[in-house]
């Protein structure tokens, strides 16, 4: 029986989305990520109420039950359990892995965001499914974050054994970077959801993963 975190082991595209910068409105960019070839999406919504954000999540949810791809929420791990995501995704500031695995049950995932080697350790020790290394580069999406630079893609990588994501201002110029330094999934924000065309974006990334696959 193939478990949620069989598939996240196969994910190679993972888009975040969040309306306070999407082109398009959410469900419309759901769809059209999902069209375009993406395995997982996050949604982010950092500014809206809980209900508010429930409701649409579910609306989201059931979008992604009939594409089959993983829907993970970002931070909220009671909105997560409410609409019965794939899993929740955890910043350094967040909740611990071991309260957001209480609420949400063992057979979720939980990701977390990392920024060092130190970090990375640390939250596959906590028993985190998986982890995003970055910024990459330097982002809009998050100033406050230093970029870790590509060199650390090897290094983080080396030093865990669960599944790693590079985020941070990943684009289609730089995708082939990423990749030959080793990252074998990449989180993609802006570069997509704020394109004029969504579905063509997400489709070339897709190609690309794709491509360095075979």
């Amino acid at each position: 029986m193939t478990t949620k975190r069989d598939f996240l082991h196969k994910t190679r595209l993972y888009v975040l989305i969040s309306s306070n910068i999407a082109a398009k409105p959410i469900k419309e960019t759901v769809r059209l990520v999902i069209d375009g070839g993406a395995d997982a999406i996050q949604l982010r919504e950092k500014i809206v109420s809980d209900s508010d954000f429930i409701s649409l999540a579910r609306e989201v949810r059931e979008i992604t039950a009939k594409s089959g791809t993983l829907l993970i929420i970002n931070d909220r791990v009671h909105v997560a359990r409410e609409i019965d995501a794939d899993g929740v995704h955890l910043g350094q500031q967040d909740m611990s892995v071991s309260e957001a695995r209480d609420i949400i049950g063992h057979e979720k995932i939980i990701g977390v965001s990392t920024h060092s080697i130190i970090q990375a350790m640390q939250a596959q020790k906590d028993g985190a499914d998986y982890i995003a290394i970055g910024p990459i580069y330097p982002t809009k999406t998050k100033e406050y974050e230093p970029s870790i630079g590509i060199d650390a893609i090897p290094k983080i990588s080396g030093a865990v054994n669960i599944p790693i994501i590079a985020i941070g201002a990943i684009t289609l110029e730089n995708l082939n970077e990423v990749l030959k330094a080793g990252a074998p999934r990449v989180a993609i924000c802006s570069a997509i959801i704020c394109a004029q065309d969504i579905l063509s974006t997400t489709k070339q990334f897709n190609n690309k993963l794709t491509t360095e696959e075979s």
